[in-house]
């Protein structure tokens, strides 16, 4: 791992991530297989929240957005919790993944000089305890929400499994994965 590598490596793992590793931001495709399960509304926040469809735009869109970006850095929290049982658990590991991507964002623009990057958290955003855009309002965190992979129909399963990483749902573990894309080509 080259230098500049292990710097930001370092620092998100002192940031409170289990795991991160560089990716090709190719291995991002949008699918409506994915973009399907979110019209079948199966997770309950279809057109409740404004970091999810139908406000993430289309799979063309989506996949228009993801050209410029050379570079992913895949972000992983892992806390052991009673994952049925623990609501407030999974949202405060939850919360931490987000604090993870926009600490690792912060970092890449005020520390690396990188301009152009597109953080993604696990899950629907939760800064809100109901989001605004439910009644139709702007976002009360602009600068701050963000969408997740599934959102802008990403296979995150699959792509766990590509990477050789579990993509196993516990009872007693949670892992929330996220990404930052850069148009950088890290070194």
């Amino acid at each position: 791992m080259l230098r500049h590598q292990q710097a930001i490596v370092d620092h998100i793992i002192q940031s409170g991530a289990t795991h991160c590793q560089f990716i090709p931001a190719q291995l991002l495709i949008p699918e409506e297989r994915i973009r399907s399960y979110c019209y079948q509304n199966i997770c309950g926040n279809y057109h409740k929240h404004l970091t999810c469809p139908p406000h993430t735009g289309t799979i063309a869109e989506i996949t228009e957005k993801l050209k410029p970006f050379r570079t992913g850095i895949l972000i992983q929290y892992s806390e052991h919790i009673d994952v049925r049982n623990d609501p407030e658990g999974l949202k405060r590991t939850k919360l931490k993944l987000h604090r993870i991507v926009l600490e690792t964002e912060r970092y890449l623009k005020e520390e690396m000089k990188y301009e152009h990057l597109w953080g993604m958290i696990g899950g629907r955003c939760d800064l809100c305890d109901e989001c605004v855009g439910f009644s139709g309002n702007p976002c009360a965190h602009p600068d701050t929400a963000r969408v997740s992979m599934e959102a802008v129909a990403i296979d995150v399963v699959s792509l766990l499994k590509r990477l050789r990483r579990d993509a196993e749902f516990h009872d007693d573990m949670i892992t929330w994965t996220g990404i930052v894309l850069t148009d950088e080509e890290i070194r």
